[in-house]
């Protein structure tokens, strides 16, 4: 008898808005990217909402392009205002369904509303959001985060963010935070906290 290895689960969060799909061409090229074959399924036929509200789609699918399932959940931001930042070597580049390591660096948050993973020096993102800081005049996300999300990619193609690597000195001394992803867009945090481990 031969084991044969089960291919990776993959997934897409999608913000769906009086049953309008956001940004939904920016996580199609990001599913297309993450598997080994072509997509065998098409966004727009698997996402379905019960109503006009505002949703979150979780859009669940292998390495090999297959579709799995499709959920809706409504959606309430969470409130956001300090974040410990926190040394890892983890690797994420592409949005796994296992998100073990994540959670378990989330977890050591304490009071902090999450976590900024530091790897080798360089700041990448929270738990569920790419990052941002304004300085020197610009919105700056790092070159390296652990995930490329897809507000980040739009607002990359657009100007509106450069991609520059910085660290936690940078951090402390720029004029403005900001955490991004599908579900909140560009959300700026004022007066934001960092405690530094």
């Amino acid at each position: 008898m031969s084991l044969s290895k089960k291919p990776i689960l993959l997934f897409e969060t999608i913000k769906v808005q009086n049953f309008e799909a956001k940004n939904l061409e920016f996580h199609i090229k990001r599913a297309q990217n993450s598997v080994r074959e072509n997509l065998k399924f098409d966004f727009n036929e698997v996402i379905k909402v019960p109503n006009n509200g505002l949703f979150r789609t979780k859009i669940i699918y292998d390495e090999l392009g297959n579709f799995i399932s499709s959920e809706n959940f409504s959606y309430k931001a969470r409130n956001f205002s300090s974040f410990k930042v926190l040394k890892s070597k983890i690797s994420y580049e592409r949005k796994f369904l296992d998100r073990s390591e994540i959670n378990e660096l989330f977890l050591q948050k304490g009071d902090c509303s999450d976590i900024i993973v530091d790897k080798n020096g360089v700041l990448t993102d929270t738990s569920i959001a790419n990052i941002a800081i304004f300085l020197h005049g610009i919105w700056i996300t790092p070159k390296s985060p652990l995930l490329k999300g897809t507000t980040r990619e739009r607002l990359l193609q657009i100007g509106f963010l450069k991609e520059l690597d910085f660290g936690i000195s940078e951090l402390l001394k720029a004029d403005k935070f900001a955490i991004l992803n599908a579900m909140l867009g560009f959300f700026e945090i004022k007066n934001a906290k960092f405690e530094i481990n």
